[in-house]
């Protein structure tokens, strides 16, 4: 081990250093590619049926460690215990899906043309996928882009985040017994100051990242300037939109979970709700009640609500942002003062008055703070909604469908949700437009992202 190390697993709620890591030489990693790349033109042979053969077992190993691979996660990372074990079961169920549809998505496609031309269109490898991955869902967002780049014929090389370093290589262990041959996914601790060369190195094709808008935009840039494909999967400040025949009483559980599931920690979050001015008294009242009612405390606990952020440098940027907000004129409508006195904690915040030139409408609040806007007619509401650099998802409610239908055409996000959270499902793409990336992960065009399309020309003589 090595205390300089970068990849330290700390617990943000005891905040006592677990483990550290030595990132890898660059020697290491060049063997490993040399022998990823050697594994790969094998697997790349091999039937789509060969391919999906590992995916039951890994199912299998998923749903019997998924406690104690939730357990790792929550000390490591702050996640509420029963949301970790959710995670890696959502996760087995990925296996299922592509399990049973990867062959049928993968099949080659035919077209006559005429004149005894038939075109064949075929989906092929594309070599080793660098996914640089981050630590909110330090197991499910590997595997969501890593098991459909291996179905396809691919091998992945994963950077995890630094400060999960423990749940990557338990998940490895996972991989390494479901009858993967070896050297199609392997977990490498890599610094940041390697990244172009790998991106650069003939054995990588292609990228994937899931991170911040910084770490996205040097991504693309580093994939543009070697000429490879990527998949970005970046940040949100995403809208919930509530119309004003709503039914808040109904849906205000789940509309505080959409902003306050994994502490705050999540991209496809909630983050700026969009009342109408009619139900803005009700709606701020039921607010306060309940986030005021959140439990704080140790994520291990089944009855705890909010744990910790995930490392002290979050804690602090969070701190900032709020205080920026403020200074430019937001005001607290609620702020919880129940907070323990260890952890990287941060108190559940509601913010109201927001200008214009307010941070909140320009960044990501990654933790748990809501940001509250009131509006009064359709052309403030797409407004509101639209004003932001990002286009994630967005979530509209409302008991009337048509109309929250036509608004959803006007929104500029990747995914609208029309009287649901902004959620994931391992059938349906998904992804963002604007500073949230490009590219989609999740169903078939989740399987295809890493796919060469190969046209080939038949005609008989």
């Amino acid at each position: 081990m090595n205390q300089n190390s970068s990849f330290k697993s700390i617990n943000p709620y005891t905040e006592e250093l677990l483990a550290t890591y030595a990132a890898n030489s660059d020697a290491i990693l060049e063997l490993t590619l040399k022998e990823m790349k050697a594994a790969q033109l094998v697997w790349r042979n091999k039937s789509v049926q060969e391919r999906v053969a590992f995916l039951p077992k890994l199912a299998e190993l998923l749903r019997l460690e998924a406690d104690s691979l939730a357990k790792i996660a929550s000390i490591e990372m702050g996640k509420l215990l029963a949301h970790a074990k959710a995670e890696v079961l959502k996760s087995a169920s990925l296996c299922d899906y592509y399990y049973a549809e990867a062959a049928s998505i993968l099949k080659p496609t035919n077209k006559t043309l005429g004149n005894n031309v038939d075109v064949e269109l075929q989906y092929q490898a594309m070599g080793i996928i660098l996914g640089i991955f981050p630590w909110n869902f330090p197991y499910w967002q590997i595997l969501r882009s890593a098991i459909p780049s291996i179905v396809s014929g691919n091998a992945m090389l994963v950077k995890p985040a630094p400060n999960v370093p423990q749940s990557s290589l338990a998940l490895q262990v996972i991989i390494d017994k479901c009858g993967l041959p070896k050297n199609l996914f392997v977990n490498s601790f890599i610094e940041i100051e390697q990244i172009e060369k790998l991106i650069a190195h003939p054995h990588i094709a292609a990228v994937t990242l899931t991170g911040s808008g910084k770490a996205g935009a040097n991504v693309a840039a580093l994939a543009a300037k070697y000429i490879k494909p990527a998949v970005l999967e970046l940040g949100g400040n995403d809208p919930l939109i509530l119309l004003e025949d709503a039914p808040l009483n109904n849906i205000i559980d789940e509309i505080l979970f959409s902003r306050f599931q994994n502490n705050g920690q999540s991209c496809v979050a909630a983050k700026r709700f969009i009342v109408h001015q009619s139900l803005m008294p009700a709606f701020k009242e039921l607010a306060i009640q309940k986030v005021a009612a959140f439990l704080l405390g140790n994520p291990i606990y089944a009855n705890t609500q909010i744990g910790p952020l995930a490392r002290k440098d979050l804690q602090e940027k969070l701190a900032a942002q709020v205080l920026q907000s403020l200074s430019q004129g937001a005001q607290i409508l609620f702020q919880h003062k129940q907070i323990p006195s260890k952890g990287y904690f941060f108190p559940p915040t509601l913010l109201y008055q927001i200008s214009d030139n307010n941070i909140a409408r320009e960044e990501e609040f990654f933790g748990p703070v809501l940001s509250i806007y009131s509006y009064n007619t359709e052309a403030e509401l797409i407004a509101l909604a639209n004003q932001t650099p990002f286009g994630l998802g967005a979530s509209i409610f409302s008991n009337d469908l048509v109309r929250a239908k036509r608004l959803s055409t006007q929104i500029e996000a990747g995914m609208v949700y029309i009287n649901q959270m902004v959620k994931s499902d391992v059938s349906i793409p998904f992804g963002g437009i604007k500073n949230s990336g490009f590219g989609r992960e999740l169903g078939p065009e989740g399987l295809l992202s890493f796919c060469q399309r190969k046209t080939v020309w038949l005609k008989q003589v």
